[in-house]
């Protein structure tokens, strides 16, 4: 049993969650437009105004905050959204927080083709990262739209590295560096990439689990035993799996529906954060074992 308690409260869309060089959680709120902090005792200030929608967000190993901005979307429909304006729906982007807090608008395109509403994104042990670029509208005409896995290196060469995803969202690099998880939201499935080389993958990925339709995978991050937990956005879930070949260890039910992703922090990194969409709060609880570190560039 696990026992899960309410950190903070009162954001706005919470995303993205990530431990900052001061050991204190940062989380992208996307519908307020920000970046917040939040310590220990659940305080949350202001960090950075990134304008946009701030989605997924991790820090490097310089203390920049690698900030996925969709372009300004979110959902009008839950209680955290209420007191925020109409969604932007503007261009998506990269973009880096340096720790001063000042925005860098890092990457806006690839190969002249415009970004669609980064989602997600992680380092690899190289110094590069991967991030995905699904395309919000998820369907259109009753048609699969397809996103987009892409790879931007050491030096900022910038590739698509893996396309036709339905909706690619949370993603992560396995321990061993040789295989890279993603969520394909629209399917409910969770998709893995071998890592030929940095920014290459293989081209047919293999099925690494299956939450179902009823929750949609989002966000996730890996303990140091190589289980998956993934945030069930659309149920009060959290879904842990195997690492290596998705089979279901168990569900972790939260108190409210929303959780959007998840990340390890505290001490010796094993309290689990989650951060919860649609009434805007974030959960803190107690793991088993710690997380798994992560690959931060070199």
């Amino acid at each position: 049993m696990h026992e899960i308690d309410q950190l903070a409260a009162g954001l706005m869309f919470p995303e993205g969650p990530s431990i900052g060089p001061d050991g204190a959680l940062y989380v992208t709120e996307i519908a307020g437009q920000r970046i917040s902090k939040i310590t220990e005792d659940g305080t949350v200030s202001t960090y950075s105004h990134t304008g946009g929608g701030p989605n997924g967000a991790a820090f490097d190993a310089h203390g920049d905050l690698l900030v996925c901005n969709n372009g300004g979307r979110w959902p009008s429909d839950v209680p955290s959204t209420a007191e925020s304006g109409s969604p932007e729906n503007g261009p998506g982007r990269m973009q880096r927080v340096n720790s001063a807090g000042e925005v860098i608008e890092e990457l806006a395109e690839i190969d002249e083709i415009a970004l669609n509403s980064p989602n997600d994104v992680c380092f690899d042990e190289y110094g590069g990262y991967y991030f995905t670029d699904p395309v919000w509208s998820g369907l259109v005409g009753g048609e699969r739209t397809a996103g987009s896995v892409c790879y931007v290196d050491a030096d900022g060469g910038a590739t698509r590295v893996a396309t036709n995803i339905g909706f690619p969202n949370g993603l992560g690099v396995r321990a061993d560096g040789k295989v890279l998880v993603v969520c394909e939201s629209l399917t409910g499935m969770l998709l893995s990439y071998r890592i030929e080389e940095p920014g290459t993958l293989s081209k047919e990925p293999k099925p690494n689990g299956m939450i179902g339709r009823r929750s949609v995978p989002d966000g996730f991050c890996f303990d140091a035993s190589g289980q998956i937990i993934v945030a069930g956005h659309g149920s009060n879930s959290l879904f842990v799996l195997d690492g290596h070949d998705g089979r279901p260890i168990k569900i972790i039910d939260l108190p409210e529906p929303g959780p959007t992703n998840c990340c390890f922090g505290g001490k010796d990194l094993r309290t689990l954060f989650v951060t919860s969409s649609d009434h805007g709060h974030v959960f803190a609880m107690e793991w088993p074992v710690e997380g798994m570190p992560l690959h931060p560039a070199l």
